[in-house]
C-alpha cells in the first residue's frame, strides 16, 4: 500500500486550535517527561554540575514558553481589537533587506511608483496587464490611523528565473520539515508610503491584484513571504482570470533634443572657439608694429675705417646719419693695411650678419675680392647729433610700442571673455545632454522592462490568464508550484574561471534547474557548501561574487558532471551589460 500526502488540505479552524490549547497539561508533561528521563539517567545524577545546569535550564525553558505563550495569546487578542490595535505584524516589511537582498544592485529591477488618494482609493493599471484596486479608506499608519490624501504604491514584479536570482528572492520552501523549491508562475512585491512613513492595509480591509502571468496552468498555489520566519506562508490555491496584452513602446537611445545638443557640444560651440582665436591672431597681424630704431655708435679711433657713400634706398637706416663711416670689426682675420692702400674698382655695402647694427663691405679690383665686415660710427658732431635724434625717435619708439601692447592685452582680455562664455555655454549644455540621456536612459530601461514583460504580449491572448490575490498586507506575493528538493547526490562545487584557472570563492551560488523551472540559492561562504543534483535534470550555476557575475552553464555542468569533477569552469558576464535583458540573455533564460 502506498503512501499519500495530502498536500492541500483545508487549513484548520479556530474550534479545533481552541482544543488543544491546555498550556498547563503541555507544561505538566514537559515537567514529568524530563524528570523521568532524569531519574533514568544515572550517569545525570553523578554529576552535581551537570544536574543542576539541566535543571536551571529546564526551568529556563518553562519561562520562555510561558513568556512566549503570553506574548503570543496577548497579540492574538490586540489583532482582534482591529480598530484600536497598533499594527505590528506588518512590520515585517522594514526586515526584508537582510533576508531579501539582490546579489547585484545594479541589475536588480526597479519598482513602479504609483499615486492614490488614500480617502478615494483608486485602481492602478500595470503595464504588464496587471490591474491593482485599493478600496477607499483602506489605508492606515503604524498606530492604525486611517489615512487621507495621497499615498505612494510601489510596486514591482518578477516572472522568471531571471528576475527571482536578480532580486535576491528566496525560493526554497519548508513545509512540515520537508523542503521543497518554488517554481514560479509570477510573483509581485508591494508597499506603501505616505511622507516617507510606512503605510499598512485596515484590518478588515483588502486590496485586489490580478496578477498577469503566461504560465497557464492550474497547478499554482499562493503563498505570502514571511521575512521574519523566513518562510514563505501558504495562502490558498490560485484564482485565474483572463489578461489582454500591453501595449509595447519603441526604445528610445536618442532624441532630436540631444541630437541638438551634442552637436552644439562638439561641433558649433568648438567652432566659435577656434574662430575667435583665428581673429584674434589675424587682428594683432594687422597692428601697427613700430620698429625700435637704429642707435647711433661712437667712433673708438682705435679701429681701422672705411668712408662709403652708402645709399640710403638699400639702406635706409642709415639716411638718419650723417657723415658716417664704416669702422673695420675685430672679427676680421683677413685685415690688412694695404687694403688701403688699393684704388678698388668696385666698392658694394650689403646686409651683415647681425642686421642694422652691422654690414658686408665687398671690395673688388681685377678679380680679387675682399669682403670685410664694417659697423656704422659717428665721430665728434655728428655723434652728437645723431644720439639726439635717435632719443626723440627711441621715445616715439617706447610710446607706439605702449600703445599696441595696450591693444594687444584688450584683444586678449575680449578673447579670454568670449572663450570662457563659449566654455560656460558648453559646461551648460553638457549638462542638458547628461539630463536628456539620463531621461533617455530611463526610459530605455522602463522599454526593455516592458519588452522583458513581453512574454505577455508575445502569447496569445487565449493563453494568457490573470492570477488574483486579495492581500491584507503588503510585502512579498508569489504564485508557485512546490517541487522537492532532492535528498541524496549532494556535491561540493569548486568554480574556476574559464581560460584562466582563477578560483571563484562565491558570496552566492544559484542552482537553475531548466527542468522543473527553479532556482535555488545558497550562501557561497557556506563550509563546506554541498548542494543536492538529481541525475534526470538540466543544472547551470550563477555565481556572484564583489559584484560580477559569473555563469557555468548547461554543458559545463553535464561535462564536470560525467567526469565525477567537483569544478565547475564558469565565465564573467561583461562589464558592458548593466541590464536584466542583458543578464538574462546571458544565463540562456
Amino acid at each position: 500500500m502506498s503512501l499519500q500526502f495530502n498536500l492541500n488540505r483545508p487549513p484548520i479552524g479556530d474550534d479545533e486550535i481552541n482544543k488543544r490549547k491546555d498550556f498547563d497539561q503541555l507544561v505538566k508533561s514537559f515537567k514529568e517527561q524530563s524528570l523521568k528521563k532524569a531519574q533514568g539517567d544515572e550517569s545525570w545524577w553523578k554529576n552535581k554540575k551537570i544536574r543542576y545546569t539541566a535543571v536551571i535550564a529546564g526551568v529556563t525553558v518553562v519561562c520562555t514558553i510561558t513568556y512566549l505563550s503570553l506574548f503570543q495569546n496577548n497579540n492574538t487578542k490586540t489583532q482582534n481589537k482591529s480598530h484600536e490595535t497598533v499594527i505590528t505584524p506588518q512590520k515585517q516589511s522594514n526586515k526584508t533587506s537582510g533576508f531579501v537582498s539582490s546579489p547585484s544592485p545594479k541589475l536588480s529591477t526597479g519598482y513602479s511608483k504609483y499615486t492614490v488618494n488614500a480617502a478615494q482609493g483608486g485602481k492602478i493599471n500595470h503595464p504588464s496587464s496587471t490591474k491593482i484596486s485599493i478600496p477607499k479608506n483602506a489605508l492606515v499608519n503604524k498606530v492604525g490611523k486611517q489615512l487621507v490624501g495621497e499615498v505612494t504604491i510601489e510596486y514591482k514584479e518578477m516572472h522568471d528565473l531571471g528576475d527571482v536570482i536578480l532580486n535576491g528572492i528566496p525560493m526554497q520552501y519548508d513545509s512540515a520539515g520537508k523542503a521543497y523549491c518554488l517554481e514560479t508562475a509570477g510573483m509581485f512585491d508591494i508597499r506603501a508610503y505616505q511622507n516617507g512613513e510606512q503605510v499598512f492595509i485596515k484590518p478588515g480591509e483588502e486590496i485586489k491584484v490580478e496578477l498577469a502571468s503566461i504560465k497557464t496552468q492550474d497547478k499554482f498555489n499562493q503563498y505570502f513571504l514571511d521575512t521574519v520566519k523566513r518562510n514563505w506562508v501558504y495562502l490558498k490555491r490560485d484564482d485565474l482570470a483572463k489578461v489582454y496584452p500591453a501595449q509595447q513602446a519603441d526604445p528610445k537611445t536618442s532624441s532630436a533634443k540631444s541630437e541638438s545638443l551634442k552637436r552644439e557640444i562638439d561641433i558649433i560651440i568648438p567652432g566659435k572657439i577656434d574662430s575667435v582665436q583665428k581673429n584674434y591672431a589675424r587682428t594683432i597681424a594687422f597692428l601697427p608694429k613700430p620698429s625700435e630704431p637704429l642707435k647711433p655708435e661712437k667712433s673708438t679711433g682705435k679701429r681701422p675705417e672705411f668712408v662709403i657713400d652708402a645709399d640710403t634706398k638699400d639702406f635706409p637706416e642709415l639716411a638718419a646719419y650723417e657723415n658716417t663711416v664704416f669702422e673695420v670689426g675685430t672679427e676680421n682675420n683677413n685685415y690688412s693695411k694695404e687694403l688701403h692702400e688699393i684704388t678698388w674698382s668696385d666698392v658694394q655695402l650689403l646686409p651683415g650678419p647681425n642686421k642694422g647694427k652691422n654690414y658686408i663691405l665687398q671690395l673688388s679690383y681685377r678679380g680679387q675680392t675682399q669682403k670685410l665686415v664694417v659697423y656704422p660710427v659717428l665721430k665728434g658732431a655728428d655723434y652728437k647729433k645723431a644720439e639726439a635724434i635717435y632719443d626723440t625717435k627711441f621715445q616715439t619708439y617706447l610710446s607706439l610700442l605702449e600703445t599696441r601692447q595696450a591693444k594687444e592685452k584688450q584683444l586678449m582680455k575680449e578673447l579670454q571673455l568670449k572663450q570662457q562664455q563659449y566654455l560656460s555655454d558648453q559646461k551648460r549644455k553638457q549638462e542638458e545632454l547628461d539630463k536628456e540621456q539620463l531621461r533617455l536612459k530611463i526610459e530605455l530601461q522602463q522599454n526593455q522592462s516592458r519588452q522583458m514583460l513581453a512574454g505577455f504580449n508575445g502569447t496569445a491572448e487565449q493563453n494568457k490568464v490573470n492570477r488574483i490575490f486579495s492581500i491584507a498586507q503588503f510585502g512579498i506575493y508569489n504564485s508557485d508550484c512546490p517541487h522537492p528538493v532532492p535528498s541524496s547526490n549532494s556535491i561540493r562545487p569548486v568554480f574556476i574561471v574559464q581560460g584562466k584557472g582563477n578560483l571563484i570563492i562565491p558570496e552566492r551560488v544559484y542552482l537553475i534547474d531548466y527542468v522543473s523551472q527553479t532556482v535555488m540559492n545558497y550562501n557561497g561562504f557556506t563550509n563546506p557548501l554541498s548542494i543536492p543534483m538529481d541525475d534526470d535534470k538540466n543544472y547551470a550555476f550563477c555565481v556572484f561574487r564583489s559584484g560580477k557575475v559569473f555563469f557555468c552553464d548547461q554543458t559545463q555542468v553535464k561535462t564536470s558532471r560525467l567526469a565525477n569533477s567537483r569544478e565547475f569552469k564558469v565565465k564573467a558576464l561583461p562589464d558592458n551589460l548593466e541590464h536584466p535583458a542583458d543578464f538574462k540573455k546571458f544565463l540562456q533564460l
